[in-house]
């Protein structure tokens, strides 16, 4: 420290106090390494004080004491300007460091604290639940949907079958979703048109089947919820809402918790309904040969509805989803 070896070398005379009730002694006053020295006139040492905690208790033109902490019983009055300039300068160089260094330390710190808190909160949930979504096989994810119907049938109801209405059901998985798994699924979801679930299955309202002359209403809604399913699977949206814990569980055991299913289960079929990009809604309507705006004339006029009517991909003749007494039947699926 350049202060300190400027003076270290510099003594003089001061009167030292033990205690408050102890006489003033005099003594020696003198800078060691890194704390001013007391020593009697023998040069036995007496006391160190730290210089960077040492207190001004009083100070004037004529004398300066000092303490060497804040309980100020024990103190040192020195009257040589030279050293009290001397020991104000230590001082000074001494806590201005110290200082400067606790307040970089503390905003440092702040910055981690603050940089790591938005890292948790916005990136790593989300970052999470996209390789969690990305690591569930086809079959988990299958699983996981067939766990979570349960608790869609304590809002929904168990989903309406009647066996002579099966064959229309699955004819419509054929032409509107494909693959090998039964994924359609009639009910009484209130307020809702449609959902989907893990694992591809799409849950349609029984109104959709009771309340029109056709099956493209129906179909509409089927093509819209696996427009939804492509853009942000409900997988993903699972373990988004199930948090980190329960993701990184999951990663670990490959179990959900039913608590996590529950609340997930209500909070799809409690919420609005979400538009897919109109885009991707008309190739899936041009894959399955229908046309586009018998659905569209159901939904609210925004931007993405004038689409599907104005980009319509089959305006011409198309093989019809089911015959007229297929749909008939498939209209009573849901009477007991």
């Amino acid at each position: 420290m350049t202060a300190l070896k400027k003076f270290e070398r510099l003594e003089s005379l001061g009167l030292w106090k033990e205690t408050e009730t102890s006489q003033k002694v005099e003594t020696v006053v003198s800078f060691g390494k890194s704390s001013l020295v007391i020593s009697d006139h023998k040069d036995t040492p007496l006391t160190h004080w730290a210089l960077g905690a040492i207190e001004i208790v009083s100070s004037d033109e004529d004398c300066t004491v000092y303490a060497p902490d804040k309980e100020y019983t024990e103190t040192l009055e020195v009257t040589d300007q030279t050293m009290n300039r001397a020991i104000a300068k230590v001082r000074k160089d001494i806590r201005r460091p110290k200082s400067h260094r606790g307040r970089i330390r503390l905003l440092s710190a702040g910055l981690v604290a603050v940089s790591f808190g938005l890292l948790s909160l916005f990136w790593l949930p989300k970052a999470l639940a996209d390789y969690t979504t990305a690591a569930v096989t086809d079959a988990k994810s299958r699983e996981i949907g067939a766990k979570l119907m349960p608790y869609i049938n304590q809002y929904a109801g168990t989903p309406c079958r009647k066996g002579e209405t099966l064959s229309s059901v699955r004819k419509l998985e054929d032409r509107l979703i494909g693959g090998d798994h039964s994924t359609l699924f009639i009910s009484d979801l209130g307020a809702l048109k449609s959902m989907h679930l893990p694992g591809g299955i799409i849950l349609a309202n029984k109104t959709l089947v009771e309340n029109y002359d056709g099956a493209e209403i129906l179909a509409g809604y089927v093509l819209m919820e696996r427009a939804l399913q492509n853009e942000t699977p409900a997988i993903n949206t699972l373990f988004l809402e199930a948090g980190t814990i329960a993701t990184i569980s999951f990663l670990a055991t490959g179990q959900i918790k039913n608590s996590v299913l529950e609340k997930f289960a209500k909070n799809t079929i409690t919420g609005a309904m979400d538009q897919p990009d109109s885009a991707t809604l008309l190739e899936l309507f041009k894959s399955a040969n229908l046309p586009s705006t018998p659905f569209a004339m159901t939904l609210a006029p925004s931007e993405a509805t004038q689409a599907l009517i104005t980009d319509n991909p089959v305006s011409g003749p198309y093989e019809p989803l089911l015959t007229d007494p297929q749909w008939l039947a498939l209209q009573s699926i849901c009477e007991s």
